[in-house]
């Protein structure tokens, strides 16, 4: 059992405080103190507490990250762009399935723990809790990402387990943009806008289309190849089928003070390694989609100077959808799903001298459409999942943002959560927030959250209770910034329950992880160095560990770093190198392998503004230059001698080195 202690905690974050504002506490008068007041510096957000707040003084760990930025950095889509919040690690299933594993916890079985909002639209599915086509979004079509790292659900609910992530579009006037890259790569799309503000109304259209081919990345053997395979025919060791493709059209409608949202996305994805880990034939082709399309309306009012009011009703549909998916040496599945929901919110602030109060009531009925399967071989029951199944949820939220001075803030907040399926959930928060000098923040939460278990989780009583996984944590946190610095730090311990995994055996499948625990530290910081160079990183460090085993939680890395040095000679143009470090990974228990070794990326992106003419940029890149050898742990799967062996003995390799390039023009 491994576990960090106190001491490499306390001392790394005194080594950090020191090192990353030293100044700050200098007796000279620093730029940030000349300003005075809370909201000076830095960025607001909603996401933190549904009420608009500089980011620094948001209860919790919150992270802001802009489109822009993220691209002269080299990160292309959402998904990529998310290695930039410390403590978020990207990983992927055997089917290519996007995962992220938050503070050492997350790789279970293709069940997402992040609640994932586009413009505040929720997108997680209850088939898998997984928002796939929002990861693969292109950056030109986003604003800004705000990212939560801990327990949300005291505000989001259902989901919101170890962090909550809100994409924000862009809004802008006409923009379109288009590149390419390797493997076939393309991407395209644009955004076009109509306003007229004598009658307050303004619209944006966002569109976007990406396609990538095949890699020719070469897998390992798989377990075919071992004495449990019993000689049975294997296409490994080989490419796997990992080609991509990505649609999306988003529809903003802003008309006084209502707003109307329409959201269609969707993704493609081959079976990359193969969903019983055997290597599917040498032939490229997309074979799970996702689909996602919403309608929602809102409208806000000011019911007097200081209550404001906002309702919500929408609804939703999101499609899960393989064609011929490789089973076994020439047997193929086919199968289709779709889940409607409806939805309805409204809440109520109220400022009221030092108080500021928050209700909120939601519901969402959800129900399984259609669920339908074929195969090339007989024995398959009706339906692969029960059709017309359905959960109905309602919530109520309350919270109060109590200003005690002028300095410190107290947060308290409640959510109730009702499902007609798995029962209650209860879930506090109480967060303070104390600005000891210009400049200087202290934070302290504590918070609980949970995630009910999917309808995949559930189907054929695949579970062994129906009660949600829940965690419970403390964190403590330390923020500085000034016109040229900003440095933040965080002190975390989790504490989770029922935690929902998937054995290697098929005969068992679901299990229930009792207890399991998380702490660490999370530093990030930015420095610039005159006015040409930025320099900017983030470490994080964690320990994760199974009451019952002592072992560590498996598949997420202990230790995840970003260093970035941005230089930008003249204000059109930026040189970006970035270093981006995972750590070793560790195994499953019954995995006698040793953990999975670590790797440093190192990224190099270049931009040029007004390149020739006004409005044109060009930005080209090299992900992974050292080509780096990456990969993916492979889990252990049961042979036919009932022997759990690797389902690939050298692990899951990602894609090698890739430039690309891209252009858009902005008028």
């Amino acid at each position: 059992m491994r576990r960090p202690s106190k001491t490499l905690l306390v001392s790394a974050l005194s080594v950090a405080l020191w090192a990353g504002a030293p100044a700050a506490f200098a007796e000279e008068e620093s730029p940030s103190e000349t300003l005075g007041g809370w909201d000076n510096l830095g960025e607001q957000t909603r996401i933190a507490t549904r009420t608009r707040l500089n980011v620094d003084y948001a209860p919790g760990t919150v992270t802001l990250l802009h489109g822009r930025d993220l691209q002269d950095r080299g990160a292309r889509t959402v998904w990529e762009a998310l290695e930039f919040v410390p403590g978020f690690e990207l990983s992927t299933d055997e089917v290519g399935t996007r995962q992220l594993l938050v503070r050492g916890v997350g790789k279970t079985y293709s069940s997402g723990n992040v609640k994932i909002l586009l413009d505040d639209v929720p997108q997680n599915s209850e088939l898998l809790s997984l928002a796939n086509p929002v990861l693969n979004l292109p950056l030109e079509q986003v604003e800004r990402i705000e990212a939560i790292r801990g327990p949300g659900s005291a505000i989001y609910g259902h989901s919101a387990y170890m962090g909550v992530i809100n994409v924000v579009t862009r809004q802008s006037s006409g923009h379109v943009f288009a590149g390419a890259g390797s493997f076939g790569q393309t991407v395209a799309g644009g955004i076009a806008s109509i306003s007229a503000p004598e009658q307050d109304f303004h619209a944006t259209l966002n569109l976007s289309a990406s396609r990538r081919g095949a890699t020719g990345v070469q897998a390992g053997q798989d377990w075919l190849h071992t004495p449990g395979g019993l000689g049975t025919p294997s296409f490994s060791p080989g490419p796997p089928n990992d080609p991509l493709e990505q649609h999306s059209a988003l529809l903003t409608v802003n008309l006084r003070r209502f707003t109307l949202l329409g959201q269609w996305l969707e993704d493609g994805a081959g079976d990359h390694f193969g969903i019983n880990h055997e290597l599917p034939p040498d032939n490229p082709r997309i074979v799970t989609r996702h689909r996602h399309r919403s309608l929602e309306l809102r409208h806000n009012l000011d019911l007097a100077p200081n209550l404001q009011a906002e309702w919500r009703v929408g609804g939703s549909d999101f499609e899960h959808a393989r064609d011929n998916l490789f089973v076994d040496t020439t047997f193929y599945l086919s199968r289709h799903y779709r889940e409607k929901r409806l939805t309805a919110a409204g809440s109520l602030a109220w400022e009221q001298g030092k108080h500021t109060l928050l209700a909120g009531w939601n519901w969402n009925r959800v129900h399984i459409a259609s669920a339908d399967w074929s195969a090339n071989f007989p024995g398959l029951p009706a339906n692969w999942i029960e059709v017309g199944r359905q959960r109905v949820a309602s919530s109520l939220t309350l919270q109060d943002e109590y200003r005690a001075t002028e300095t410190f803030t107290l947060t308290g907040g409640l959510r109730h959560d009702r499902y007609d399926d798995v029962g209650s959930s209860t879930t506090p928060r109480l967060a303070g927030v104390w600005q000891v000098a210009p400049g200087h923040i202290l934070k302290a939460q504590y918070a609980q959250a949970f995630r009910a278990p999917t309808f995949f989780e559930q189907r054929n009583g695949g579970l062994p209770s129906m009660e949600p996984e829940t965690v419970t944590t403390t964190e403590a946190g330390y923020a500085f910034r000034d016109v040229r610095r900003q440095f933040r730090a965080t002190l975390f311990h989790s504490a989770m329950r029922d935690l929902i995994a998937f054995g290697d055996d098929p005969a068992v499948g679901y299990y229930r992880i009792s207890r399991a625990y998380s702490r660490g530290f999370e530093i990030e910081g930015e420095y610039w160095l005159g006015d040409a160079i930025k320099l900017s990183g983030s470490l994080s460090h964690v320990g994760t560990w199974e009451s019952v085993t002592g072992r560590s939680i498996p598949g997420a890395a202990e230790r995840l770093a970003n260093l970035g040095l941005e230089y930008l000679p003249s204000r059109d143009h930026t040189l970006a190198l970035n270093l981006r470090h995972v750590g070793n990974r560790p195994r499953a228990a019954a995995d006698l392998r040793p953990p999975l070794s670590g790797y440093t990326r190192v990224d190099v992106t270049a931009r040029a503004l007004n390149f020739g003419m006004p409005g044109l940029t060009l930005r080209a890149g090299v992900r992974n230059l050292l080509d780096a050898d990456i990969r993916v742990p492979a889990p252990l799967v049961l042979d036919l001698l009932d022997t759990r062996t690797p389902g690939y003995a050298a692990d899951l390799p990602t894609p090698d080195r890739e430039w690309w390039a891209q252009a858009s023009y902005s008028f």
